[in-house]
């Protein structure tokens, strides 16, 4: 029997909080968002944002060890944009706020928020076989989750994660942060976990050509002011798991200009422009080429191509139908 390695299992828990931790929408941006919408539903915001998640990510003790042996992974889905598992249970007022995928073994990610009484991550990641075995938790560390041992344990200041394979093809990692009890919620909320497979990551953007070198590695959904956002990365072929090469985004906001001065430059056959390698509000920023599209809405296309590769990019990014209705809501 192949078993999945303990460090491999830190290794996956700790880039999917960092993943999610550089994509993590604005709090105060969510809170107007979903003050705006109709009144027969509860507002509640995102009281969290990224730097917060990155601590967590980054607090991962690299000593704690998991659960249970486990089968190598077997029947998974094909596409790798459908969701395979949902909480049956959250406590009230908790909505949906993001979702993002990555082929496999990368993992798909959710958030849930109530604002002021936490968060909640689910990361659904691929088993596989190429490493083994793992080792069992220390009993205060263990949870048990329909038979099978699992591995709870706090991730920096009021945050709890529980990781347990429910199914010997994914490893589900749960991550509580500032609610109360996290423990005996966390361990409910598993309890009460369900298959999914019907929920999707349906953005609006679908890359069309790319550099023979790179292939779509990441699709990310959530809602700002100006309506649905989707951002799409591409990595260098076969490996989904890396850092992204190329970034292309549908959002209302402006790409940050920076230090630097823009272009003009026509894109798409309109008016945009292109920026340089820069210092923006959020540190270094790759060379961008931007245009506003239809709808108001800016496509933005970077990354550590030269300029030429990224105008051919963003030139033949397809603007297709997205799906956020699942936007506020709790689980169904």
């Amino acid at each position: 029997m192949t078993r999945l390695s303990d460090e491999h299992t830190e290794d996956l828990i700790r880039e999917s909080l960092e993943h999610l931790a550089t994509r993590a929408p604005d709090g105060a941006e969510i809170r107007e968002v979903l003050a705006q919408r109709p009144s027969s539903r509860p507002t509640m915001a995102l009281a969290l944002v990224a730097a917060a998640v990155a601590i967590i990510a980054l607090a991962v003790p690299l000593g704690l060890r998991a659960y249970t042996a486990v089968t190598p992974a077997s029947p998974r889905n094909a596409d790798w944009a459908v969701l395979p598992y949902k909480p049956g249970w959250l406590p009230d007022g908790f909505k949906e706020l993001t979702r993002s995928a990555k082929p496999y073994p990368g993992p798909q990610t959710r958030t849930w928020s109530s604002g002021e009484t936490g968060q909640v991550q689910l990361t659904t990641t691929p088993l596989d076989d190429r490493r083994g075995p793992w080792t069992i938790a220390p009993a205060p560390n263990q949870i048990i989750v329909h038979g099978r041992v699992g591995m709870v344990a706090e991730v920096y200041g009021d945050g709890t994660m529980l990781t347990w394979s429910p199914d010997d093809t994914y490893l589900l990692s749960l991550t509580l942060i500032g609610v109360e009890n996290p423990r005996d919620v966390g361990q409910r909320i598993a309890d009460e976990m369900v298959r999914d497979d019907r929920a999707r990551v349906s953005g609006e953007l679908r890359f069309g050509r790319l550099p023979a070198d790179l292939e779509l590695s990441s699709v990310y959904t959530h809602v700002t002011l100006g309506g649905g956002a989707t951002e799409l990365e591409a990595t260098r072929a076969g490996q989904p798991t890396a850092a992204a090469v190329v970034t292309a985004s549908l959002r209302a906001e402006r790409p940050d200009s920076g230090d630097a001065t823009p272009v003009p430059l026509k894109v798409r056959g309109a008016d945009g422009f292109s920026l340089p390698k820069r210092t923006g509000r959020l540190g270094q920023e790759d060379e961008t080429v931007a245009v506003q599209v239809e709808g108001g809405r800016w496509l933005t296309v970077s990354g550590k191509r030269d300029h030429a590769t990224l105008l051919d990019i963003a030139n033949d990014v397809q603007l297709i139908p997205g799906d956020y209705s699942w936007f506020g809501k709790a689980p169904e």
